[in-house]
């Protein structure tokens, strides 16, 4: 399958990345400025550029939406995801028509925050951030156009966050 086509591409980026700056042992450990560099010096270029182009950008992302949700700041929140779905799709070249158009339909929805491909792509399931109010309009909205669009019924369902992973005693 593709995944381990971008695992071995990732590895391939970071071998190059890796002579430009010798701490880079993976692709967590550049940044964007290690990108431009391999990319102007070292022949990072193609696929592998956008490989890795994804990781790094997608490592700093996940860290600014922490924060962000820390703060409460939904659109900032809903703009990172946005932007998480653009770099799967077009760098990590991950998504497909159908995801695509679920997340297009969402992210121009009234009371919608941002939208995205969750889970490891090739297909699978949208997270979509978006005032409770509009959720159920949402829901329907989705449901009826993903199948005029495309002849398929997809499901939609309401999730709360939780606490996420912490130790327990048992």
């Amino acid at each position: 399958g593709e995944y381990p086509i971008r695992v071995r591409q990732c590895k391939e980026a970071t071998e190059i990345l890796s002579k430009v700056n010798p701490r880079i042992q993976s692709l967590r450990d550049a940044s964007m400025d290690d990108i431009a560099d391999a990319a102007s010096s070292a022949g990072l270029e193609g696929v592998l550029l956008q490989r890795a182009r994804h990781v790094v950008s997608e490592n700093k992302r996940t860290v600014e939406t922490a924060d962000a949700l820390e703060r409460g700041d939904w659109e900032m929140v809903g703009r990172l995801m946005n932007e998480s779905h653009s770099s799967m799709k077009n760098d990590y070249e991950v998504s497909c028509h159908e995801i695509d158009l679920l997340v297009e339909l969402a992210q121009n929805s009234d009371g919608v925050y941002g939208s995205r491909l969750t889970g490891g792509g090739f297909g699978g399931c949208t997270v979509t951030l978006v005032k409770k109010e509009y959720a159920g309009r949402l829901m329907h909205y989705l449901i009826r156009e993903y199948e005029k669009k495309t002849g398929k019924k997809c499901t939609c369902f309401e999730t709360s966050p939780g606490d996420g992973a912490k130790a327990i005693s048992v």
